[in-house]
């Protein structure tokens, strides 16, 4: 609200006492006058017209009054907005988190074990040509595996699995019989690939029969991706991929390959003593 300095006043007083200022002038030397005696003094002694004191007061202290509600009301309103706003943020927010949590509850409910045992789809999910999901298995070397299978390899058994509530997980296992010279090259294939330290891996004590296999892919976290001589069948290859994370399969992988495929003393179920052990670590 505008006052008008005191000096101002005194220079209107004049004009003001001959009724020779504009209304608005008027209104403010009132409003001045009806607060300071001082100058409410020479107005009056130069015969100006005396303005209501008590009038003028109780107008003001009402106006003070008015203002200072109105301002309350702003803060009150004010407040309460950053409230909600800050309500809405933050169940925004809870929204969200219970949406993610959500999905991941459900979508790991909803996924199922995919298991193909059609060798022609072979190519599907073996190899540079494997479809997208299958293609990179963690990183794990499946070279030991045939590129292809060729009608002069006659498969005995063949069998894909694929799970993913939250982490892929696959095992595979083909088992070839081989005409003689293509078993003697495919040997030589198979040394070329090496043999990677394994044993001490989820429990892995070596295979049946104590031999080694054939060739071994083995990573500490990832699993295992080998070849065995089949048991009891000449000229037989059987090829095993166990590719996992976390330590642990999130199915029950006995439940799809047979046991003799396996390494002696292979562990990965839940909570197994080398993921603890390794966990700890």
């Amino acid at each position: 609200m505008m006052r008008l300095p005191c000096e101002v006043v005194r220079d209107l007083l004049p004009l003001f006492a001959e009724d020779m200022v504009s209304d608005e002038s008027r209104r403010l030397i009132e409003e001045h006058l009806a607060e300071c005696a001082s100058c409410r003094a020479a107005s009056e002694a130069m015969g100006a017209p005396v303005p209501d004191v008590q009038f003028r007061m109780d107008t003001a202290q009402g106006f003070v009054k008015y203002e200072k509600k109105k301002k309350r009301k702003l803060a009150v309103t004010i407040a309460l907005i950053t409230a909600a706003a800050v309500a809405a943020y933050f169940i925004m927010h809870i929204a969200l988190l219970l949406g993610v949590i959500g999905f991941i509850l459900l979508d790991g409910a909803f996924s199922q074990v995919k298991v193909d045992t059609d060798a022609s789809h072979y190519s599907r999910y073996m190899g540079e040509e494997a479809e997208n999901e299958y293609r990179n298995k963690w990183g794990m070397d499946e070279s030991i595996f045939p590129d292809e299978l060729t009608d002069d390899m006659q498969v005995l058994e063949y069998k894909m699995v694929y799970y993913n509530p939250w982490d892929a997980q696959f095992l595979s296992y083909l088992t070839v019989t081989y005409s003689q010279s293509d078993y003697e090259a495919e040997l030589d294939r198979l040394a070329d690939c090496g043999i990677t330290p394994y044993k001490d891996y989820y429990g892995v004590t070596g295979f049946s029969d104590e031999e080694d296999p054939i060739a071994m892919n083995a990573d500490d976290y990832q699993g295992f991706v080998y070849a065995i001589h089949t048991p009891e069948k000449k000229n037989t290859i059987t090829y095993v991929e166990l590719i996992f994370c976390n330590y642990a399969y999130d199915l029950d992988y006995k439940e799809y390959i047979p046991s003799e495929y396996l390494p002696l003393g292979f562990d990965a179920a839940s909570d197994n003593p080398y993921e603890i052990r390794m966990r700890k670590d």
